[in-house]
């Protein structure tokens, strides 16, 4: 299974819109490389909605920010994205623990 395969699936390039499968596809002959390019590129795009979500909150909290549905669009945004990555990790983690329980 290719890795690029993992980027068609449906809302992740709008949950990370500027994400590019170059890494990706450019490392298919090490696809450890490639699947670790893909998954620090992930934490990097989620700990940047998670900047983006704390620094609404704060506009609101001192009132440069009037839009309340803006920020919490942000908020929820950032949410959902650190509960994608948290299930990315989750797969990888099981994934992992099958082909240690595998016997040799």
């Amino acid at each position: 299974m290719e890795i690029s395969a993992l980027t068609k699936v449906g809302g992740l390039s709008q949950a990370f819109p500027t994400q590019e499968t170059q890494g990706i596809q450019g490392a298919q002959g090490n696809p450890t490389v490639g699947f670790g390019k893909f998954l620090e590129e992930m934490v990097s795009k989620v700990n940047e909605q998670q900047g983006v979500a704390d620094r609404s909150i704060q506009g609101l909290a001192t009132g440069e920010s009037k839009g309340l549905h803006e920020v919490m669009l942000a908020v929820e945004k950032a949410s959902i994205s650190f509960q994608m990555l948290t299930q990315v990790r989750n797969k990888a983690v099981e994934a992992y623990q099958e082909i240690m329980r595998m016997p040799v």
